[in-house]
């Protein structure tokens, strides 16, 4: 369940919060916001879903998926993932990581560890992993692209839970990003 709220002090805009989950990540920068993930505004919306970390903590697959591409964007999405669902007819974009985990055409699971949280692609000062959802190869978009993105917080299911079984007849996905102890289970 998503509620927008106020994080008074820190940020001046709307951010979306996962509501009565505490330990659920943080969302800098939902879809198509115009605020960045260090709230500067954007000038067109977002094509992804901005999840923060601590950087190097891990990034997980939010889905079943082949490692399609090892992205290496310097001035936008600095180093990432892109997962192929092929089932699904999807992919998936992780951006902005410090370091890679998985290599081109590598199978990995819901769960399993792609990357780690990072600063590259220009996002200094606000360590997070964006998350895009594609019905093509993409490698992630610049603000105002919208094409073939879909919002991924309306495949999302929550927190990723070890030996759950997830639906097999739709695109689920589960957040990008650890949850903590908490919140496993709501």
């Amino acid at each position: 369940m998503l509620a927008t709220g106020l994080c008074l002090g820190l940020l001046s805009a709307p951010v979306a919060v996962v509501a009565q989950n505490l330990g659920a990540p943080v969302i800098l920068s939902p879809y198509r916001s115009l605020h960045g993930a260090d709230n500067r505004p954007r000038r067109l919306p977002h094509a992804g879903v901005d999840f923060g970390g601590p950087v190097g903590s891990p990034v997980l697959a939010a889905a079943d998926g082949t490692v399609s591409r090892i992205i290496e964007w310097p001035m936008g999405c600095g180093l990432g993932v892109l997962l192929e669902h092929r089932r699904f007819k999807r992919w998936t974009a992780y951006c902005h990581l410090q370091g890679v985990a998985v290599r081109r055409g590598q199978s990995v699971t819901r769960g399993e560890q792609i990357g780690m949280v990072g600063t590259s692609g220009g996002t200094f000062n606000a360590p997070h992993v964006h998350l895009e959802v594609c019905t093509f190869a993409c490698s992630s978009h610049s603000d105002g692209d919208l094409t073939g993105t879909e919002d991924p917080l309306e495949a999302t299911d929550g927190c990723f839970e070890a030996g759950r079984a997830y639906p097999a007849d739709r695109f689920v996905l589960t957040f990008p990003v650890a949850c903590s102890p908490s919140v496993r289970g709501q």
